[in-house]
């Protein structure tokens, strides 16, 4: 694989801030969007205002067919998330991308894991087979039913299975507890591939998992990035495997966001 060229950046304009539930929400902005490939990532500022020194990284969420514009999943966490969620229609933002590399595209019917905010690479991943008559297989879980932010996008293009640790929607339990319960149930077979995007404790358990049962496994590291192309170094995790050479880093804005689950040493920890 070879690393995303840098983009340029362009400023966009918000046309409106639409409620997921859960506190997050989808930013839809007019302008062109480059043709992105799910998994792949924008770093993201407001163009007055910004409260911090850095943007942020941010997956592209949905991208009109002719790209004449695009969102992205925000939760308001911190002074960043917040100043994107506080713009008002017609105001200014600053993106730059796409960066980083997407999910494999030569899997054809992935098993996509998601949790919280990890959801966003997984809509363009679900418009895709859609259109193509293969309706993407999406395990989402939270801790609530109020906690799946954004669920209700997929409803009609994906074949959605929840999971509520309180069981107020879906399979009461883990995410991984469903995926078990898929394997057990033949939803899910040996041999087959995960695309997985959430908390680093639910990817560790999802890898592990993956591991055992005989799954493939592709990461979306949420890692922290402050450049988004590979010149501060902030963003490393160790690695192994013939991609990286002798190598023992990657950087996750340029070889990343998305892994391997052998690829990442941490997950050999487990």
């Amino acid at each position: 694989m070879l690393a995303a060229p840098m983009k340029q950046s362009r400023v966009h304009t918000l046309r409106r801030r639409r409620d997921l539930g859960g506190g997050s929400f989808a930013i839809e902005f007019d302008g062109s969007v480059p043709v992105t490939g799910p998994g792949q990532f924008f770093m993201v500022r407001t163009a007055e205002r910004w409260p911090v020194q850095l943007p942020r990284p941010f997956s592209i969420y949905e991208r009109a067919a002719d790209g004449s514009w695009g969102s992205f999943l925000v939760k308001p966490v911190g002074p960043g998330s917040r100043a994107l969620c506080d713009l008002e229609a017609g105001e200014g933002l600053v993106v730059n991308g796409p960066l980083g590399l997407p999910f494999p595209d030569d899997i054809e019917d992935p098993i996509c894991v998601a949790g919280g905010v990890g959801l966003a690479p997984f809509l363009l991943l679900a418009q895709q087979a859609h259109a193509a008559g293969r309706p993407l297989r999406l395990l989402f879980g939270g801790r609530t039913r109020e906690a799946l932010s954004g669920i209700d996008d997929f409803a009609s293009i994906a074949r959605v299975f929840a999971s509520t640790d309180d069981g107020s929607h879906g399979f009461h339990g883990l995410v991984t507890a469903l995926l078990e319960d898929l394997l057990a149930k033949g939803e899910v077979e040996a041999g087959e591939t995960v695309f997985c995007c959430g908390p680093d404790p639910m990817m560790h358990a999802v890898a592990a998992l993956c591991e055992r049962v005989g799954l493939r496994c592709f990461l979306s590291l949420e890692t922290y990035m402050a450049c988004g192309y590979g010149v501060c170094n902030g963003c490393t995790v160790e690695v192994q495997g013939e991609r990286f050479g002798d190598w023992p880093y990657s950087r996750t804005c340029v070889e990343g966001p998305v892994y391997e689950a052998c690829e990442l040493r941490a997950m050999q920890r487990h």
